[in-house]
């Protein structure tokens, strides 16, 4: 799959370095082009439609937008975070480079977060040294250089592919994490319930950074944004096989209101519940969400 991901590469569009304290914010819109971010120094946090969902540290790397059309958060952001109390304060620096949309979905297969450690990245040589020619790059103004800048975005998409596909390979060769599991099994016998980061952490007997990590590295989206694709695809078997009102649906995937599930159900879907019933009914066929993986 990587070979083929290499012959289909999306066209390097921009490059840019920028410096930042806390509470700097970077976003990252739904039609904003496809992008790759490399955290030099400091601590970073990634958000989705505002909420929180993965710490990004020094030498992480993390690339947006890739995957399916549709299925990312309307909203990215990356903010720099405040070091640790009692630790020095750190100069922030991202380079973050922006790619046109894939062809034909060529990159469709990625998950639309992809999140690769500081140690997976110094694990990979090629991409180390395409990362520290582009920071050199970057750091001189001249117009030579942001030329040398321009032409490295391929190369360093390539190998940040290579990269995690040989991280996923390893993950594959791996027995499922146990206790990502643990989340797992417990969002879908309890997806009504109101699941939060942290309690998902708790019961799991990891931190918040762990599970998210975790979770990210096993399934391809975190774990919030999975509770959601889940409660959708049990509203969208529901909606079409079942008889029970739309409050009765909301309920029952847990939403509080009727409303609150219709405007959930349309950004997911496409379509407004109703419409979404009527339709399956006439043709026989429920839409279906991306299968959700069973916990092991």
């Amino acid at each position: 799959m990587a070979d083929e991901m290499e012959r289909q590469l999306p066209r390097g569009v921009a490059v840019s370095r920028h410096h930042g304290h806390p509470g700097t914010l970077f976003r990252v819109g739904a039609g904003d082009p496809p992008s790759l971010h490399v955290v030099v120094q400091g601590a970073f946090h990634l958000s989705q439609d505002g909420e929180r969902v993965l710490p990004l540290d020094p030498g992480d790397l993390v690339l947006l937008g890739f995957g399916p059309r549709g299925a990312g958060p309307r909203e990215q952001s990356l903010r720099c975070v405040a070091p640790p109390p009692g630790a020095a304060p750190a100069p922030a620096e991202l380079l973050s480079a922006t790619y046109a949309a894939a062809p034909d979905g060529a990159l469709a297969s990625l998950a639309p977060v992809v999140h690769l450690a500081a140690g997976e990245v110094r694990s990979a040589p090629g991409l180390s040294a395409v990362v520290g020619l582009l920071r050199a790059a970057l750091a001189d103004p001249s117009p030579g250089q942001a030329r040398l800048a321009r032409s490295l975005l391929e190369p360093l998409l390539a190998y940040a592919l290579h990269c995690h596909e040989r991280a996923r390979e390893g993950r594959a060769a791996r027995a499922f994490d146990r206790r990502v599991a643990r989340a797992l099994r417990l969002m879908q016998d309890r997806p009504a319930e109101r699941w939060t980061l942290e309690a998902l952490a708790r019961a799991a007997g990891l931190s918040r950074a762990a599970l998210a990590r975790r979770f990210l590295a096993e399934l391809g989206v975190p774990p919030l944004r999975y509770l959601a694709e889940l409660r959708m695809q049990r509203a969208a078997e529901l909606l079409a096989e079942g008889d029970g009102s739309l409050a009765a649906v909301a309920a029952e995937v847990g939403y509080d209101s009727e409303f609150a599930f219709s405007r959930a159900f349309k950004r997911h879907t496409g379509e407004a519940p109703g419409a979404f019933r009527r339709r399956s009914r006439s043709e026989g066929a429920a839409f279906r969400l991306p299968p959700i993986r069973a916990a092991a």
